[in-house]
């Protein structure tokens, strides 16, 4: 009996090492970088996977197993949209629970169904302020994987960055 309650003292432990205690974290990161409207981001390999370009050079897209996506563009603002109507696009119609501007950008997070995004937006303007040149990051992903995803967005927000 000694023996068995000995074995099982050693083993215990072990079995602990092999049972998932949380969500999986991002730890294979890569860098995405767009030379056509000069801008870089990293992504996390491990739970996303990098389509094609798009044709036209303006950015990618990146698709998760959990339905999670990843879609990193640059444009220029043809249309001389304001910074509110930019923003008010790439939030699409989720409901807004977040905001933060800074002169040259600002970030948006929210939901939409059982959603959760976040996106960043750059601007750069020209000599009179207006918005010249977008470049923005949109991340979706399912609200159950928020504890898998919400450090990926806080990583995402710290790398995107113009690469010029």
């Amino acid at each position: 009996m000694r023996r068995l309650i000995r074995s099982c003292a050693v083993l215990a432990p072990l079995l602990c090492l092999a049972v998932p205690t949380g969500p999986a974290a991002a730890e294979d990161w890569n860098d995405y970088a767009n030379a056509r409207f000069g801008y870089r981001i990293c992504y996390p390999a491990d739970l996303m996977t990098a389509e094609p370009e798009a044709d036209n050079g303006d950015g990618r897209v990146f698709t998760g197993r959990s339905g999670a996506s990843l879609r990193v563009w640059g444009s220029y603002n043809a249309a001389e949209e304001d910074i509110g109507t930019i923003v008010a696009g790439v939030a699409g119609d989720g409901k807004v629970t977040y905001r933060s501007a800074t002169k040259n950008g600002v970030v948006v997070s929210g939901r939409k169904g059982g959603e959760t995004f976040y996106a960043k937006v750059l601007f750069e303007k020209d000599a009179k302020g207006a918005v010249e040149t977008i470049r923005a990051f949109r991340l979706t992903y399912p609200a159950k994987e928020a504890a898998t995803y919400d450090p990926v967005a806080a990583r995402l927000a710290k790398c995107f960055a113009v690469a010029r």
